[in-house]
């Protein structure tokens, strides 16, 4: 991809080699949709891309938190949190994250004749409205696991285990009404704490302030707070950092993610902020919890 600003300390890409491209191409089981190259970038202020020329990949853009603008041939949009979009191929295009309020991003650019029909099913800003049965995170994992598989050594077995992943990744967006009607709707989901933590655990990358979860849940502020603290012994923001730093542990364990990356994954824009935070809760710094090869 022809990115005009680069150098972001915190994104992480993986561009698939022409050689493997070629082998997808015809491969029978997976040549009809398949990945060409992948990202992340967190809270990316100067973050810029553009193809004046017509791009041969469709391009996934799935934004988390913050926001940014897309000019699409003759169209101007806004992709703001909660919201993903495809570029079709043959378009030229430029996105660029907001100088405001700068956007979390992942991206997915992808080819084979399956992606016409992701395309022209996305081609508009579509919601992914967080709520209790949205599973974002499950989302998150799925883009993980296909990120994970195509780190290290390459063979076909890697590539087409990633390319059934991204047709599950896509379809998920797709069929987002789909998803929600599918998940049983047990009663344990209604208290307020599972709710919570839910919606916590949907929006783990965000820097969510209590407002946003109180309304979430339909209380007041003051309410919330006092009935959340009751139930779990711990003040709502508090209850959110400890469930950033428990992932970020997990991050560390499988993953091979820098520490500045993860921090950045996790919403954390200082990183000291998050080491020191980090020492605090687990009682070693980061790198130390790394070294000493805990297991889950």
């Amino acid at each position: 991809m022809n990115k005009i600003d680069i150098g972001f300390p915190c994104e992480r890409c993986i561009a698939i080699p022409q050689p493997f491209l070629d082998l997808m191409h015809d491969n029978p089981l997976t040549g009809d949709l398949y990945i060409h190259s992948l990202g992340h970038i967190a809270n990316a202020v100067f973050h810029r891309v553009s193809h004046s020329q017509a791009s041969k990949q469709h391009i996934f853009l799935y934004c988390t938190a913050g926001k940014g603008n897309i000019i699409l041939g003759n169209k101007k949009l806004v992709l703001t949190a909660n919201q993903c979009i495809i570029l079709p191929a043959g378009v030229p295009h430029e996105y660029a994250s907001d100088q405001s309020d700068p956007w979390t991003l992942y991206w997915i650019a992808f080819m084979g004749a399956k992606g016409v029909i992701f395309a022209n099913a996305m081609g508009e800003p579509n919601d992914v409205p967080p709520s209790i049965y949205s599973r974002i995170e499950q989302r998150l994992e799925l883009f993980e696991t296909m990120y994970a598989c195509l780190c290290g050594e390459l063979n076909i077995e890697r590539l087409n285990y990633a390319n059934i992943v991204l047709a599950h990744f896509l379809i998920v967006f797709l069929q987002v009404d789909l998803v929600h009607y599918s998940i049983e709707r047990k009663q344990h989901v209604d208290s307020l704490v599972n709710r919570v933590t839910q919606y916590m655990s949907d929006n783990i990358e965000r820097n969510l302030t209590l407002k946003e979860i109180a309304s979430f849940v339909g209380y007041s502020e003051s309410y919330f707070y006092r009935r959340f603290i009751k139930e779990t012994g711990r003040a709502p923001i508090d209850y959110f950092i400890h469930m950033k730093i428990n992932k970020a542990s997990v991050y560390l364990i499988k993953t091979s993610m820098s520490v500045a990356q993860i921090a950045a994954k996790l919403g954390f824009s200082n990183p000291d902020y998050f080491s020191r935070t980090f020492k605090r809760i687990i009682g070693l710094s980061a790198t130390e919890f790394r070294k000493q090869d805990f297991r889950l």
